[in-house]
């Protein structure tokens, strides 16, 4: 056990610590938001119908803070459902390195990103004109915004903004650790038998698998493709549902697990679908 936390706990700090200057970034919005802005209902109104693109776009960088970022901005009432699924769909945590290492083709990789940004943006338009056709921030009206995932009126700027980094990076810390410790004591090639190989059911088991909130899924659904354990549909449902630590920042907010299970079963219908449908397609 002791081998175990020397390997793990490393590997879930590094993984927090990579977070913390974006969070550090939204954070700081979110107090000027709050705090300068006085016409930000009104502005977020008229960008919304923009929300699943701009969602889907920011969700392509290969950088697994994006997600933590847009879940800290829905909780405060400034990102609209349909627009963090689109992050959530987009985002690929680690798989474009991993990819690329274990010999996948830049050609891949680009189909990869562009087959998951098209997702995103095909699933969160239609989440938001059905499913979330009645958010508040979807709609053409002005809303009021109740700030709740930075309480920064009172005390210093500065503090309040890295006091919400700092217990955002704890609680971030402390669920990586434990799910990375079970991920390593079930075993890598434990999870790639259950995975019914050359099945149309495998893109199901694949993005239910990539809800588990940890980078590390990212990788082992990579490296499960590289090795041709799962088909490319399967991987990107996988993928899709991968929203890592973007998971974790919905539950640790008050407001965010209130309105955490739509979003999330809203992300895994489209991501089950799609990698249905492709695996159909394509293979």
């Amino acid at each position: 056990m002791l081998h175990l936390l020397q390997h793990v706990v490393p590997e879930a700090f590094v993984d927090v610590l990579k977070t913390v200057p974006l969070l550090l970034v939204v954070y700081a919005l979110l107090y000027y938001i709050e705090n300068r802005l006085t016409n930000t209902p009104t502005l977020l109104s008229r960008a919304a119908q923009f929300g699943p693109v701009v969602g889907a776009l920011a969700g392509t960088i290969p950088q697994c803070g994006f997600s933590a970022a847009a879940s800290a901005l829905f909780c405060a009432g400034y990102l609209a459902p349909a627009t963090l699924v689109s992050v959530f769909l987009a985002t690929s945590d680690e798989a474009v390195p991993v990819l690329l290492a274990g010999g996948a083709s830049v050609g891949q990789v680009a189909l990869l990103l562009a087959v998951k940004f098209a997702v995103a943006v095909i699933g969160g338009y239609l989440l938001k004109y059905t499913v979330f056709r009645r958010h508040r921030l979807e709609s053409d009206e002005p809303v009021e915004v109740e700030m709740t995932a930075c309480d920064c009126s009172a005390g210093s700027p500065v503090w309040s903004v890295v006091w919400h980094t700092l217990k955002t990076s704890f609680f971030l810390f402390a669920v990586m650790l434990v799910l990375d410790i079970i991920v390593h004591l079930i075993g890598e090639d434990v999870l790639a038998s259950l995975l019914l190989s050359d099945t149309l059911f495998q893109p199901v088991l694949c993005a239910i698998l990539g809800l588990v909130p940890s980078c590390a899924m990212s990788v082992l659904l990579s490296e499960l493709f590289a090795a041709g354990t799962i088909s490319f549909g399967a991987l990107i449902a996988g993928l899709s549902t991968g929203a890592g630590f973007g998971y974790i920042v919905l539950f640790q907010d008050r407001e965010g697990r209130r309105r955490a299970l739509p979003v999330i079963a809203a992300t895994l219908a489209v991501a089950v679908a799609a990698g249905m449908l492709i695996q159909l397609l394509y293979g």
